[in-house]
């Protein structure tokens, strides 16, 4: 167990950061590569569970952290917050977002049970659509850049405030977290933003017919010169 953390620390802290790897991604016609991805995820039914994560790191952790994700409510309201914690300090956790490297799965970050959309998460249920998946990042040389992730479940999406919205990204640089919050789709906060998560969405046209788009809903907020863009958190008891 120890060499699996120790090597998930090192594989985590060799990500890109937010800017580079948008800039990568750019450079590996976007657009297409994810749509195949979610091909294969629509392919198999399991748009609902899964979806692809632009993988990047908000800081760096030692072998005997994991970042992990919890909920929680301040002054602004519902948030989530992935943060560096010791491994030793996490009574239950299940991974949230996988990257291809060293020829298998590796995790990426971690979160709380209650906010995934399949706390019990088994790879091996998946080996099939996770084998094509595989095969697309490694014939397009993104395994470094995009891997799956697993939607948030129940708890999360019903405090969700809007009609139409999407998650929002922001650095707390003093806790060595990444807070995620709800946002207005229309929100001027999302002008300097890279897409983070997308997902398979079915839409439905005037005739019937039945298809799927490569929607994003998640971005994390960047300066426009580049670099995560900071915020602070404020926790109070509602």
């Amino acid at each position: 167990m120890e060499s699996i953390v120790r090597s998930q620390a090192h594989s985590y802290n060799a990500l890109l950061t937010i800017a580079d790897a948008n800039r990568a991604l750019s450079r590996f016609d976007e657009d297409a590569t994810v749509g195949r991805l979610l091909s294969v995820i629509q392919h198999y039914e399991l748009q609902d569970k899964f979806g692809i994560r632009l993988l990047h790191k908000h800081n760096d952790i030692l072998p005997s952290e994991v970042m992990y994700e919890t909920s929680f409510i301040d002054s602004e309201g519902f948030a989530l917050s992935t943060k560096a914690v010791a491994k030793s300090e996490v009574t239950s956790m299940v991974t949230n977002s996988w990257q291809f490297v060293g020829g298998e799965y590796l995790p990426v970050e971690f979160s709380d049970p209650l906010l995934v959309s399949d706390a019990k998460v088994d790879l091996e249920v998946y080996a099939d659509a996770l084998h094509e998946i595989r095969l697309i990042l490694e014939e397009t040389g993104t395994e470094g850049l995009l891997g799956p992730c697993l939607h948030y479940g129940p708890h999360v999406e019903r405090h969700d405030p809007f009609q139409q919205s999407a998650f929002l990204e922001k650095t707390d640089f003093e806790d060595r977290a990444n807070v995620v919050r709800y946002v207005d789709s229309g929100d001027p906060a999302f002008t300097n933003s890279a897409k983070t998560k997308w997902r398979a969405v079915q839409v439905v046209d005037a005739d019937g017919n039945v298809a799927w788009t490569t929607a994003c809903n998640c971005f994390c907020s960047v300066f426009p010169q580049g670099g995560h863009q900071g915020t602070t958190t404020h926790r109070y008891n509602p």
